[in-house]
C-alpha cells in the first residue's frame, strides 16, 4: 500500500472509533429525549442525509453540494458494512432494544401509522440519537465556553443567514431578523437544541479536558523558559571573560569583564584620550 493509502486506512479506522464510541454513549444514556418529528425524517431522506439502503445511515451523504467538490482533493467519505461487523453483540442488542421501545411508543401514540413506517421512524429515532452523541464532541458547540458564548454563536450564525437571504440588516440591533431566543437558522430537524442539552450536560468533562489541556502547556512554558534561560546563559558566556587578580602569587579576585566590541573599544579610548585625570 502506498503512503496515502496508509493515511486513508488509519483515518477510517479513527472515524469507526468515533462512530462506535457515539453508539455506545447513545445506548447507555439516560439524559436525552430526543423527539424527532416524522416530517424531520422524511426531510432528511430527501436530502439524502438518512440513506436507510447503508449504514450507519446518518453518516452518508448525497448532498448535491459535494458535486462541485474536486474529486482529487478530497477524501471519499465512506462507511463499509464492517462497522456493523465491528459492534459487539451485546451492543446489537442494546441497539434493538432501544428500537423496539421507541416502536411500542409511537404504536401507544397512535394506531394511524403503517407498521412499516413506523419501524422506520423507530429506527429513525434511535439513529437521531446516535447521531447526536456522536458529534457532541465534535460539534461546533465544542468551541463555546459558556453560555454567553453559545449565544453569540447563535446570533452570528443567524447574520450569516440573513446576509445570504437578502435579509434587511439593521446594525443597532441586538437580534438579528430572522433569530429567536432558542431556534438556530437550518435546523430543520432541530438538532441544536438537543446538542445544546448534550453541550450543557458534559461541563464537567469539559472543564476536565480543559485543565489538562492547560497542565500539559504549563510544562511546555517551563520547557521553554528553561530553554530561554539556558540560551541567555550561554549569550552571556561568549559576551564576558573571566579575569583572576593576583597579587605575589595569591589569587585576590575573579571578575567577570564584558567582551568589548571594536566600536566600543574606539569610544573608550577616544574618551581616555580626552580625560586628563583617565577613566
Amino acid at each position: 500500500m502506498t503512503e496515502m493509502q496508509n493515511l486513508k486506512v488509519s483515518d477510517t479506522g479513527e472515524v469507526i472509533q468515533k462512530l462506535i464510541q457515539g453508539l455506545k454513549e447513545a445506548l447507555e444514556c439516560k439524559l436525552c429525549q430526543p423527539s424527532p418529528t416524522f416530517a424531520s425524517m422524511t426531510g432528511d431522506i430527501k436530502r439524502g442525509h438518512y440513506i436507510t439502503s447503508h449504514y450507519p445511515p446518518f453518516f452518508r451523504t448525497n448532498d448535491p453540494n459535494d458535486k462541485g467538490i474536486a474529486i482529487g482533493e478530497t477524501t471519499a467519505r465512506l462507511f463499509h458494512s464492517w462497522y456493523w461487523d465491528m459492534i459487539t453483540h451485546e451492543m446489537r442488542e442494546q441497539y434493538y432494544q432501544h428500537v423496539e421501545q421507541a416502536l411500542n411508543r409511537l404504536l401507544d401514540e397512535t394506531k394511524d401509522f403503517d407498521p412499516e413506517v413506523a419501524l422506520l421512524f423507530a429506527h429513525y429515532q434511535t439513529d437521531f440519537h446516535i447521531r447526536q452523541h456522536h458529534f457532541s464532541g465534535r460539534g461546533i458547540l465544542n468551541f463555546c465556553r459558556d453560555a454567553d458564548d453559545m449565544q453569540q454563536l447563535r446570533h452570528w450564525q443567524w447574520r450569516l443567514h440573513d446576509i445570504d437571504h437578502g435579509k434587511p440588516i439593521d446594525q443597532n440591533n441586538t437580534w438579528p431578523y430572522g433569530c429567536n431566543h432558542t431556534a438556530w437558522p437550518g435546523d430543520e430537524n432541530s438538532e441544536m437544541p438537543h446538542a445544546a442539552l448534550l453541550w450543557k450536560a458534559n461541563v464537567t468533562v469539559r472543564q476536565k479536558h480543559l485543565n489538562k489541556i492547560r497542565a500539559e502547556w504549563a510544562i511546555i512554558m517551563n520547557e521553554r523558559r528553561k530553554y530561554r534561560e539556558m540560551v541567555l546563559r550561554k549569550q552571556k558566556a561568549k559576551d564576558t571573560i573571566t579575569v583572576r587578580l593576583y597579587c605575589r602569587g595569591e589569587l585576590k579576585d575573579i571578575r567577570q569583564m564584558k567582551r568589548l566590541t571594536p566600536v566600543e573599544v574606539a569610544y573608550l579610548a577616544e574618551k581616555a584620550l580626552q580625560s586628563p585625570v583617565g577613566i
